[in-house]
């Protein structure tokens, strides 16, 4: 009978900040692992050690450079409207669908820049390929869940592919999105829409997208 090993618990790197006391991992698995840290908050005139939980990523434990990227954009449609692109799946940790930006790890492998990963993981979700129009964002914290890792974003001008991969997605074996073309104007409307109909999950970046929008029309922006 086959059995499955504990994944080890890894040594956490040593912090540089001078307010991070202690790091230590309290359980681990294949890809993530719990830890505690014992710190003091900079503004804390009594300089009180408090405790926090935390997750981080066991295979990337730079805190500095960003892992993952975001790729926010817009796309114009066959009837000429402005639109984003979204995508819909599973994600067991919430029990549903969520709705969200395209998005994946920056691949240490291929030595990504962040405008590489942003069109790579735009390719392999939609079928879409798209443009760079602006520089990446700096990194980005994902609070406030406590996850010891830091994302960046890069705004891409959205396009149908062509040739052979014309309406193709290119994802991983036994990974499932479904594509959604949303016109800016209609986008808050449209991620109510879909939460009442489909039950889904709305990822706040996402959603803080359409508010913007919405506001930006009201207030005349």
């Amino acid at each position: 009978m086959a059995s499955s090993a504990t994944p080890a618990t890894p040594t956490l790197p040593k912090s540089s900040s001078p307010y991070i006391k202690d790091k230590k991992p309290i359980a681990c698995g294949k890809y993530q692992g719990l830890g505690v840290l014992t710190y003091i908050d900079p503004r804390d005139k009594d300089e009180v050690i408090r405790e926090r939980d935390f997750v981080f990523l066991r295979n990337y434990p730079d805190l500095h450079q960003p892992v993952g990227m975001l790729v926010p954009n817009i796309y114009r449609d066959s009837r000429g409207r402005w639109c984003t692109i979204l995508v819909q799946q599973f994600r067991p940790q919430y029990e549903a669908d969520t709705i969200e930006f395209p998005a994946g790890f920056v691949s240490r492998r291929r030595a990504e820049t962040a405008e590489q990963t942003a069109v790579r993981e735009l390719e392999e979700e939609t079928t879409k390929t798209g443009s760079v129009i602006g520089p990446a964002s700096p990194p980005l914290t994902s609070e406030p869940v406590p996850i010891a890792a830091k994302l960046s974003a890069v705004f891409i001008c959205a396009r149908d592919k062509d040739g052979e991969e014309e309406g193709q997605q290119r994802l991983d074996k036994g990974e499932f999105t479904v594509e959604w073309e949303v016109p800016l104007r209609e986008l808050e409307t449209k991620l109510n829409e879909l939460r009442d109909q489909h039950d889904v999950v709305v990822d706040p970046r996402v959603w803080m997208f359409a508010m913007g929008i919405r506001y930006a029309q009201e207030l005349e922006l």
